[in-house]
């Protein structure tokens, strides 16, 4: 009996312990999850990362030409890269809207697969923030310009002149499309030219944590698009700095042309 009063007498002093160290404990929360680039060729599993170059609003593949750096590119800039990876070395993903520019996707699609680059298209194809088919307003008198003016706004000035009822294209939900086909150890490059679809598109990606896969964002912004501006410029500089507390670096990007 005594043997058992003891036992019970240490582990009533036990809890007693137990709570008290609990009361003067501090929990400490952790931070939200953020996107950690890898630094090397490998992480710490050995696990070779890829280098990943989204382009959303390809047009007639001539961004891709600038990223690759070749000479008689429409315009100059240059593209963030892993120091363990070339240009060659990225996956590449085009995206463009414009039918008219579907033969040339091919082409470029053909081209550089024939030397061994992995180059994946999305003719045809609007960037949204869901899956599904979006009306599209198509631009048919900047020829000169490759018809820059393309969007999904009907009230676009180039919408406008060319007196364009719209097309029902194929849309794509591209945060959910990153989030599936891309992982944090990747090196992400994502550039965006998508004629003021952008204020929908970037707090889309803010909303749904785009920041854990996303190492740059780079965007060529249309202010004159949307109607209500000042709404949406709110909105999106609120986005943009979500995803730079994620880690998404976003120097500034104008494809001047």
């Amino acid at each position: 009996m005594a043997t058992h009063k003891t036992m019970i007498c240490s582990l009533v002093l036990i809890l007693v312990g137990i709570i008290l160290l609990a009361s003067n404990h501090h929990y400490v929360l952790l931070p939200t999850p953020r996107k950690v680039s890898v630094s090397s060729g490998s992480d710490q599993s050995g696990v070779k990362p890829r280098y990943i170059f989204v382009d959303l609003g390809a047009n007639a593949a001539d961004s891709l030409e600038v990223f690759l750096g070749h000479d008689g590119a429409k315009y100059s800039y240059d593209f963030p890269r892993p120091e363990w990876a070339t240009y060659e070395q990225a996956d590449i993903y085009l995206f463009e809207a414009n039918p008219h520019f579907n033969r040339a996707l091919v082409k470029a699609k053909e081209r550089y697969s024939a030397i061994g680059m992995n180059i994946n298209i999305f003719p045809s194809t609007v960037v949204d923030i869901r899956d599904g088919t979006r009306t599209f307003f198509l631009d048919t008198i900047n020829d000169a310009n490759d018809f820059w003016g393309s969007s999904i706004y009907a009230n676009h000035p180039d919408a406008i002149g060319s007196k364009s009822n719209g097309t029902e294209l194929t849309s794509i939900n591209i945060s959910r499309w990153l989030l599936m086909n891309t992982l944090p150890r990747d090196f992400v490059v994502v550039k965006m030219d998508i004629e003021g679809a952008e204020y929908e598109i970037v707090p889309h990606m803010a909303e749904m944590g785009v920041s854990l896969v996303m190492d740059y964002l780079l965007i060529e912004w249309h202010s004159h698009v949307p109607e209500d501006i000042d709404l949406s410029d709110t909105r999106a500089k609120a986005a943009m700095e979500r995803l730079k507390a994620g880690g998404v670096n976003m120097p500034e990007y104008d494809s001047a042309s």
